[in-house]
């Protein structure tokens, strides 16, 4: 961390960067994908791959950082990890090879950017997901060798209501938020996907689609920035029953 906390800094100082002075000006996406599509039943979930896709662009030169994103799934998907094996933030930053298996349940990519107007880019950044603990939570680590970056966003599974069963509560951790003073970084795009099936007798599904309500499924995501601002984005996926 050393290392990316210097680069970084010498970036700042050769830029003339002295901190994020103005509320965030950006567009938020989001778009999720969920195979297949067509569901099962709540006595027999059929599993699927969710594909959930969040990106952030900056209308304008200023530097923010995201630090919390909290997603919400349909309430037709139903989250199996209890009866998956887990990890812990802390195997997972000391080998995440000795996690056990079966507690890895999907990964992806990300890339980030920060200095005024994107000058420094940084990607593609590694994604892993593992199973957390009694399933109550989505570990996610995020590697960039080159830099030495290496966090866990140890993500908190809840209950939602209305349209939405389930929801993931994503906390940035301030070293990616600001890998040095005065300098952000902007996670422009985050790419991650889950699925899997459990080894227990049922072959419980991490994503399980149990019904398709109108056709569709909805999603919706909160992300909030290093202003106190925060902005929303909202998302389907066609299903069928």
């Amino acid at each position: 961390m050393r290392k990316v906390a210097l680069l970084v800094a010498t970036s700042a100082v050769a830029l003339g960067v002295t901190g994020a002075a103005w509320a965030v000006n950006a567009d938020q996406g989001l778009s999720v994908s969920v195979s297949p599509s067509k569901a099962g039943t709540k006595a027999k979930p059929k599993s699927v791959k969710l594909k959930i896709t969040t990106t952030t662009t900056p209308k304008d030169s200023a530097q923010f950082a995201t630090t919390k994103a909290v997603l919400y799934f349909d309430k037709n998907l139903k989250l199996g990890g209890s009866k998956f094996k887990s990890c812990t933030v802390a195997k997972i930053l000391a080998d995440e090879s000795t996690c056990p298996k079966g507690s890895k349940v999907g990964g992806g990519t990300a890339k980030a950017q920060a200095g005024p107007g994107g000058s420094l880019k940084v990607e593609p950044i590694q994604v892993t997901a593992f199973n957390g603990p009694k399933g109550k939570s989505l570990l996610l680590h995020v590697v960039y060798v080159q830099l030495g970056i290496d966090q866990v966003l140890d993500s908190k599974l809840s209950s939602a209501t209305g349209l939405f069963g389930t929801k993931l509560t994503v906390p940035i951790p301030a070293a990616l938020q600001q890998p040095a003073t005065g300098l952000y970084a902007t996670l422009t795009e985050f790419i991650t996907s889950v699925s899997g099936k459990a080894t227990d007798k049922a072959k419980t599904p991490y994503v399980g689609l149990v019904g398709c309500s109108g056709g569709k499924l909805n999603f919706k995501g909160v992300f909030t920035y290093n202003d106190n601002t925060s902005k929303e984005a909202t998302a389907t996926a066609p299903c069928s029953k």
